[in-house]
């Protein structure tokens, strides 16, 4: 059975979108060594599963990574204030706080606070 080991964020500017995922939620983005393009990777310790910014084109243009945090308010206001744009968050019965966003690059983002968080 397959499951996800990784994910890509496309970026018009890979190394703004690495800044906005640092100081959004702490994210450290590492330039891949002799990469021919602008490619940045994270090796998923503390974000769950490996991760990557690439420049966008084909065929990445739109991922949608969950990404959970432990205070969805904050996390919608550092996103704002990051040059992300914030949605509405709704609340999911037995589950916790969900919401959308867009990130630096115009990615949309899902976050979600879990219940117990």
């Amino acid at each position: 059975m397959g499951k996800v080991v990784n994910f890509h964020l496309p970026a018009e500017d890979v190394d703004r979108a690495a800044t906005f995922y640092r100081e959004v939620f702490g994210w450290e983005f590492t330039a891949f060594p002799n990469s021919p393009v602008p490619y940045r990777v994270h090796d998923g310790s503390g974000i769950g599963i490996p991760a990557a910014i690439t420049k966008r084109g084909e065929p990445v243009k739109a991922p949608v990574p969950t990404i959970e945090v432990d205070n969805i308010d904050q996390a919608m206001l550092d996103i704002a204030m990051k040059g992300g744009q914030q949605a509405r968050v709704d609340e999911i019965p037995g589950l916790g706080r969900f919401g959308y966003a867009l990130d630096s690059e115009g990615n949309v983002i899902a976050l979600l606070q879990r219940v117990n968080a």
